[in-house]
């Protein structure tokens, strides 16, 4: 959610909706709409110009990503301290799958819990690969996510649509095969694909 603010202080809040004087759904547009990296950047949700816009010498850019890569490499931290340590990390979803920049500037910042990073390896985009070196404490990997396809099984899975006439297939073990397809839509209790 590149536009959302992120962990805040509620105090801050009601501070800046009595200094800014603006209303509920004034203060709701701006943690929703114009915070995060996109607040922070000033150039877009989209993680690859963000990393463009940084590349190219965009300071506010450069600042977007910083204050992300510390943050994730802090939610990470925490839960290693949380479970006694980590085996295995697991970079997933857009930026996780798509940017060998955010993964080396937040695997950098785990060097502390034994991480190593094969540069060559991280250069892999949307594709299931290990990226930690052979020597590195904990493995870490890139797995390509599948949203449709995992929304598509525990729809099937739930077996509570009344009218089950209207989804192509039923067999959870053909939607693989269909994941491709795209988007699935859930509407008034019927699974569509299109």
């Amino acid at each position: 959610m590149g536009s959302r603010s992120g962990d805040l202080d509620p105090s801050v809040l009601t501070y800046i909706m009595q200094k800014q004087k603006l209303t509920p759904d004034e203060m709701n547009q701006m943690l929703n709409k114009e915070s995060g990296v996109y607040g922070i950047s000033g150039v877009s949700i989209d993680f690859r110009d963000i990393e463009a816009e940084a590349k190219a010498g965009g300071k506010h850019a450069k600042l977007a990503l910083d204050i992300f890569h510390n943050s994730v490499a802090s939610y990470i931290a925490k839960c290693a301290v949380a479970m006694g340590g980590i085996d295995v990390l697991t970079f997933t979803a857009g930026v996780g799958e798509k940017s060998p920049i955010s993964r080396n500037a937040i695997s950098q910042k785990l060097k502390i819990l034994g991480i190593k990073i094969d540069e060559e390896k991280n250069q892999a985009r949307g594709e299931e690969v290990k990226i930690s070196t052979d020597d590195s404490k904990v493995q870490v990997y890139v797995i390509p996510t599948n949203e449709e396809l995992m929304i598509a099984r525990e729809t099937v899975q739930s077996g509570t649509f009344p009218n089950r006439t209207k989804c192509p297939i039923w067999d959870v073990s053909k939607l693989d095969k269909m994941s491709n397809w795209g988007h699935i839509y859930l509407k008034n209790l019927d699974v569509y694909f299109k």
